[in-house]
This record gives structure tokens, C-alpha cells and sequence, in this order.
């Protein structure tokens, strides 16, 4: 059984991915990969002005992990129309990361390879804010 992100999550990670310009795919297409409406997409994730519902929580999760995992690109035809397409071989983006992580009371830098993608990791005002929460 896969696991599907819960809704905080969901509403904490994909803010964070459309606000990436080099996600390499547009919201319009990431919409339509999870067959729901742009307009619809952008209510929920970016003015936050409708709730997420169980059943787009699970399409977006679905779409969201494809792109993550490097099943999905997009492709341009020879007219100049954008479309996703699935890869026989995934092709996950790697990249070099770095960043700050708060453990035990104390900063620490954390360094490595990471999907450049993957936006699950707190950032360390989250990780300061939910440490003062908790």
C-alpha cells in the first residue's frame, strides 16, 4: 500500500514546488497531469481561497510523486504545444544540497545529494517554529 501525503503536507510541499522556476513543468501541465482544472489547482494551492478536498489530495499526490521520481517530461510538438509525457526509464533530477538543520537545541549544516524536486525537507524557520510550538 502506497503512501498518500496527508493534506498539511500536501499544503506545505506544492506552494513550495510552483514557487520553483526550474520545476521543468508549468502549473497548467501539472494540472492536467493530475486531471484536474488549472483554475482549480491555483484556488487551492496558491490564494488558498477553496479546501482541498480527499479526492484531489490523492490526484495531486499521485501527480507530484511521477514528477518526483522522474516518470513524467514534457515534450514540445512541432507547433509549439507543451504536453507531458511518461518515460519508459525514470530520469529523477539529483542535485548537490545544502542547507541548515536544527538538532538537539543546535544548528548544524547538512550536506548531500538530494531529488532537486523533493521539497518534504523543513526549512529551518519551520523547524525553529515548530520547535516552539512542541
Amino acid at each position: 500500500m502506497v503512501k498518500v501525503l496527508s493534506r498539511s503536507e500536501l499544503l506545505r510541499i506544492i506552494p513550495k514546488f510552483f514557487a520553483d522556476e526550474n520545476r521543468g513543468i508549468s502549473i497548467r501541465l501539472f494540472a492536467e497531469l493530475c486531471g484536474i482544472d488549472e483554475s482549480h489547482v491555483r484556488k487551492i494551492f496558491i490564494t488558498k481561497e477553496s479546501p482541498l478536498s480527499e479526492h484531489v489530495q490523492r490526484r495531486v499526490d499521485k501527480a507530484y510523486k511521477h514528477v518526483l521520481a522522474g516518470e513524467v517530461a514534457v515534450m514540445q510538438d512541432r507547433k509549439g504545444h507543451r504536453f507531458v509525457e511518461y518515460r519508459k526509464e525514470p530520469k529523477p533530477r539529483i542535485a548537490r544540497s545544502m542547507g541548515l538543520e536544527l538538532s538537539n537545541g543546535s544548528i548544524k549544516i547538512k550536506l548531500g545529494v538530494k531529488n532537486r524536486l523533493d521539497y518534504s525537507d523543513y526549512t529551518l524557520d519551520e523547524q525553529l517554529k515548530g520547535k516552539q510550538n512542541g
